[in-house]
Parts: C-alpha cells; sequence; structure tokens
C-alpha cells in the first residue's frame, strides 16, 4: 500500500500532489524510462496541475504549459464553487474557504507564485467561450451550471462555453502578471470552446518550446 492509499485508508485527505510528484514521477523514472529533464503541460484543470506544480517546485520541470488551463483560482472561487457543487462535491475541500484560508488558495495559484516562474518558460491559451474554427456546426452551449457567472461581470451573449471564458480571463490575468516580471511566456488567445480539438492544435504548437526546453 503506497503513501496516497494508506491516507485514503485512514480516512486521511487524497494528498494528489504528493502522489504525482513523489510517487507517479520516480516510478516513471526509475521503471519506465522517463529521464530527470522534465516539462509539465496539461489541459483545463491539468493546466492549472502544470504551472502550480512548476512554481511550487522550482527545477522540477524545465518549461510549463496550459492549455484552457484555470491557471489564477483566486480570481473566480465562485466558479469552483459552482462547478463542484454541480457535481456534487465540497468545493472547500480543496483549499478550504477562499477568504479564511487565503494564504492557502494563494499557495497553490500560478498567479500568485508567478515570481517563482520566472526562469521557466510558459506557454499559455484558451479560447474566449465563443464558436471558434474547431467546433463543429450545430455545436451546443455547454451544459448550464448554476452559479458559475458572476453577476458584476456577465459573460458577452455570444459565449456558448462560460468554462472557457473565465479560463481566458485567468490565462491572460497570469500571462500580464509573467510579462511584469520579465518571464518567458507565448501566449495564443483565440475564439473557440473549452473542447479536445484545441487542446490537441495548442499542444502542437507550444510542443517545439517544450522540447527546446529538454534539451537545452
Amino acid at each position: 500500500m503506497d503513501r496516497a492509499d494508506r491516507l485514503l485508508h485512514i480516512g486521511g485527505p487524497p494528498a494528489v500532489e504528493t502522489f504525482h510528484l513523489d510517487e507517479v514521477r520516480p516510478h516513471l523514472e526509475r521503471h519506465h524510462g522517463a529521464g530527470t529533464r522534465r516539462a509539465a503541460a496539461g489541459e483545463s484543470q491539468g493546466g492549472f496541475g502544470a504551472l502550480s506544480y512548476s512554481a511550487r517546485q522550482p527545477g522540477m520541470f524545465r518549461a510549463a504549459a496550459s492549455y484552457s488551463g484555470f491557471v489564477h483560482p483566486s480570481m473566480h472561487p465562485h466558479a469552483i464553487r459552482a462547478a463542484m457543487t454541480y457535481l456534487g462535491l465540497d468545493w472547500k475541500a480543496v483549499w478550504g474557504d477562499p477568504v479564511a484560508q487565503r494564504a492557502n488558495w494563494r499557495a497553490h495559484d500560478p498567479y500568485y507564485l508567478a515570481d517563482r516562474l520566472r526562469t521557466t518558460p510558459v506557454y499559455l491559451s484558451s479560447g474566449d467561450g465563443t464558436l471558434g474554427a474547431l467546433d463543429p456546426p450545430g455545436t451546443e452551449p455547454d451544459p448550464e451550471v448554476p452559479g458559475l457567472e458572476d453577476p458584476a461581470d456577465p459573460f458577452p451573449e455570444d459565449v456558448i462555453s462560460p468554462t472557457e471564458t473565465i479560463m481566458a480571463r485567468e490565462s491572460r490575468a497570469l500571462a500580464t502578471r509573467l510579462t511584469s516580471l520579465g518571464a518567458s511566456v507565448t501566449t495564443h488567445f483565440y475564439a473557440g470552446t473549452h473542447s479536445p480539438p484545441y487542446w490537441v492544435r495548442e499542444f502542437r504548437r507550444s510542443l517545439p518550446m517544450l522540447l527546446r526546453a529538454l534539451e537545452a
């Protein structure tokens, strides 16, 4: 039984980050030929993970890429609450209350950890939530998630993928923050929804940057 299993067995927290970085990573390196030159990339929540892990573990990853990632969660705590409630999950089980546990939220938020990414090449991409070139004819709007929209900052009328609109706002905020710190950041923002065809395209666009970092 590994550490993550033991924690679950005794009713402890899942320890997802510990599982990924302290158990899966060395397992891949010891048994599956993975090297110690690493880059992190992910879509949606995986984009958050790529940026947060890279910032929280300086030097572990040589580059990081996010495709429609939730890269500034402190910007939209209401969206986390709405999405997790919609899925029947306890939204405060992630980092606690966004006000009372603000420090914990910021300790995982790439925006507030941006200074730790100044020497890490970063790729950020996201659609704006409207129909784009890779959305097939007849694309339906995302399922309605109560509470996802901020009444003080409503979505434009042509948005059919509110989740992607949120991802774009967060990605742009992080890009501005990284640029102000002199970090190496590449961005691609476009018309499009929260869907895999865009993530495949963006992975291919970012791949040369990721490979250069591994070869350096």
